[in-house]
């Protein structure tokens, strides 16, 4: 059967073996096997119950200003337009901008503002009856200013509302965790995030480009391009071989990781499919898009260029989830972030309420990576009929002559 001939070329590889390796190491080096040293508790009246962030005007004005003030001074402004942190210097003209906006939120003149000293710049206040909705706009002006990616951005306005978490807060949590997460679930989701991001949605791409690229060596284009079988059929076949070879590590290490919680959650209902959920949800599509694209760029340019590309939109991806590493599940993200423990009690209200937002992430990446399989299917039929340099029979029949 090719498929299993396929499925046993590949795990009996040495870039198989070096592909397994590196998903244990990398995420030995995360923790994932360790979360039995993170258990959940259930909060006790009088503890200290962690931080949520909540639009409270009274808390992220001041908060918002202080930075801002301390950063104007300094003129060294922090940003993150594309992931990367970014320091920007403004121009004497932009620097006088945010001088008036400054001048709007405190209540100070521009001129007093620019012309103090350096021992003169204790932080200043916002004034009696600024208008939330104007801080606001104005916050988003000097957002503009520094190009985007700050703080100060419309979206990210409300990390200066950070507030502690009441007991009444911590034990709703907790009672979530337990009984819509069933424990098992939030470090399966802990898993998921830290697999994602740092090894699936990469790593793939050089199995498939390796495997593929090795066939090319071999003259294995010889099967490719004969009537005996379809090229549907053998990149599907290919495609599903590859994609569950990465998967079967994947479905061991995520049980070995949620299984030594198991023991700790004596008396609590456990989901013990938990982690085959999120690897075939959260996962594999992960998977299945960097071995997608490993198959196409190969089959198409005859190069590895496929692991710059998958290596280049992983690296704009991670960098640009920066800020959502908590909770990050919009559309286009190569991997979604929920990276909340145990301390947290796995955010699972937060999850739920974007949970439709991860399916449409997920559904999107899926159908990306069949499209790029039919891509690949079109590119194995343009080279059977002569196309991109793919006709073996002038091929033999020049060796001949």
């Amino acid at each position: 059967m090719l498929f299993l001939r396929e499925l046993k070329k590949i795990v009996m590889s040495l870039p198989y073996l070096i592909f397994v390796a590196a998903i244990v190491t990398t995420l030995f080096s995360q923790g994932v096997f360790r979360f039995h040293n993170d258990l959940m508790q259930e909060p006790q009246p009088g503890g200290s119950y962690g931080f949520k962030q909540e639009e409270i005007p009274d808390i992220i004005m001041p908060a918002a200003l202080s930075d801002l003030w301390m950063e104007f001074c300094e003129n060294n402004y922090t940003t993150y337009p594309i992931g990367f942190v970014k320091h920007v210097k403004l121009s004497e003209t932009d620097q006088g901008k945010v001088a008036a906006i400054l001048s709007e939120i405190t209540g100070e003149q521009k001129d007093v503002i620019l012309g103090k000293s350096d021992s003169e710049k204790s932080n200043p206040v916002v004034r009696d009856g600024m208008d939330y909705s104007r801080f606001k706009e104005l916050m988003a002006l000097v957002d503009d200013l520094l190009g985007g990616g700050s703080n100060y951005a419309p979206d990210t306005l409300t990390g200066y509302g950070t507030v502690p978490l009441t007991y009444e807060e911590a034990k709703e949590r907790y009672e979530l965790a337990v009984s819509c997460d069933q424990v098992t679930g939030g470090y399966a989701r802990l898993f998921s995030d830290y697999a994602g991001v740092m090894v699936l949605s990469i790593l793939p791409v050089f199995l498939a480009v390796i495997l593929c690229m090795k066939d090319r060596r071999a003259k294995m284009e010889a099967l490719i391009y004969t009537k005996k079988i379809s090229a549907a059929r053998l990149t599907l076949i290919r495609f599903l071989a590859l994609v569950i070879a990465a998967m079967i590590p994947v479905f061991i290490l995520s049980y070995v990781s949620n299984i030594m919680v198991w023991g700790a959650a004596n008396g609590m209902q456990l989901d013990y499919l938990a982690p085959l959920k999120y690897d075939l949800g959260w996962l594999l599509p992960s998977v299945m898009i960097s071995t997608a694209v490993g198959m196409f760029l190969t089959e198409l340019t005859g190069s590895p260029l496929a692991a710059a590309v998958q290596g280049l939109w992983w690296m704009i991806d991670v960098n640009l989830g920066i800020k959502t590493v908590s909770s990050g599940y919009s559309l286009f993200r190569l991997s979604p972030r929920h990276n909340s423990g145990a301390d947290s009690w796995f955010r699972t209200e937060d999850y739920q309420n974007h949970f439709r937002d991860l399916l449409q992430n997920r559904l999107l990446i899926t159908g990306i990576s069949l499209v790029l399989v039919l891509l690949t299917i079109l590119i194995y039929e343009a080279k059977r009929k002569g196309k991109f340099g793919g006709n073996i029979k002038n091929r033999k029949n020049k060796s001949k002559a």
